[in-house]
């Protein structure tokens, strides 16, 4: 009996390889078909949310313990405190870019807030709003405010 150690060993099934680059190629796909079939979505909601107006009034922590009204109201959204003296909100995170780009930011739309107290983990940061509505977006941990706003209240 003679065996031959030079003949090529033939395979059954599919190699490592294979299976690694299938792995990819479906994991490729349902990213960007998830970001198809959303996308549209998010850009809408961005415009349903997007607001413009003057920016509220930032003032100093002791600016703002000396003006008289008082945060009655406090709630947190994505690691964010919020505070507000009065009135409704509504907060949703809105993807970047008008709803085109990745990762979002927090957005919250105050009816007549009176004053606003914005927690991040950077710090505190205090708004004045003269009973107007305003808007807070928060990015990248810094809070920005527009004294605008769409929430009509309830």
């Amino acid at each position: 009996m003679t065996v031959d150690y030079g003949s090529a060993r033939t395979r059954k099934g599919l190699g490592l390889g294979t299976i690694l680059a299938a792995a990819a190629a479906l994991i490729l796909a349902f990213v960007i078909g998830n970001q198809v079939w959303h996308r549209p979505g998010e850009i809408r909601k961005a415009e349903l949310w997007a607001v413009s107006g003057p920016p509220c009034q930032q003032v100093s922590p002791q600016a703002f313990q000396a003006q008289p009204v008082r945060i009655h109201h406090r709630f947190e959204n994505d690691e964010i405190t919020f505070g507000r003296g009065f009135g409704h909100v509504s907060c949703e995170d809105i993807v970047n870019d008008g709803g085109k780009g990745f990762g979002t930011f927090t957005e919250c739309q105050f009816n007549a807030p009176g004053a606003l107290e914005v927690t991040t983990s950077n710090g505190h940061v205090y708004f004045l709003t003269q009973g107007s509505p305003a808007t807070v977006m928060v990015k990248n941990g810094a809070p920005s405010c527009v004294m605008a706003g769409k929430l009509a209240g309830h």
